[in-house]
């Protein structure tokens, strides 16, 4: 029964409430033109060609003889707004022998081409430019197919004495090349 009570005390203190509702009318501009400018940012993207990275890191080869290099390769995919941007070393690749860092690579380069392309040297601290080929269609980022060539001697030695595993660590970076307007 206290529930009752309660239940239509409650009801009553919103009668008045509900009572002295009104309608209200609004006068004047109900209505606004908004206008906005999405600007797109400029995108650089460089994976593997499958669009992932190299978790596993490269492998370098020797397919000649002994006084031959060690190679390795990697097709990348650049993806830019732009389509033009710049790589640089940024720092000298240096392999050496997990056990014994005396041991190391001896001359190692490190080259970047366009598909199909001239290969171009990298350095450390100096850009290299490239060109993406144009994009598909307006708005749409350019993309491009680049071959990377590393290459190193063996260390100097004997076969015996510098056989082992040898881990190096490539840094480059890929920057957008601004232009004026």
């Amino acid at each position: 029964m206290k529930d009752v009570l309660a239940k239509c005390l409650i009801v009553s203190l919103m009668l008045p409430v509900v009572s002295f509702a009104e309608t209200v009318k609004l006068t004047g501009k109900t209505t606004s033109k908004v206008t906005a400018h999405v600007a797109r940012p400029n995108n650089l993207f460089v994976t593997d060609d499958k669009g992932g990275w190299f978790d596993q890191g490269l492998q370098m080869q020797q397919l000649g003889g002994w006084e031959t290099p060690y190679e390795a390769q990697a097709r990348l995919k650049v993806v830019s707004t732009s389509g033009v941007f710049q790589v640089r070393l940024d720092s000298p690749l240096t392999i050496t022998h997990q056990s014994n860092p005396a041991l190391a690579f001896r001359t190692p380069t490190v080259k970047l081409a366009p598909e199909g392309g001239v290969s171009k040297p990298l350095l450390v601290g100096q850009g290299t430019e490239f060109q993406n080929p144009a994009a598909s269609g307006t708005g749409n980022d350019s993309v491009g197919y680049y071959k990377l060539d590393i290459a190193a001697y063996p260390p100097a030695g004997d076969f015996k004495s510098t056989t082992g595993t040898y881990k190096g660590m490539l840094s480059m970076t890929f920057e957008p090349v601004v232009k004026a307007p």
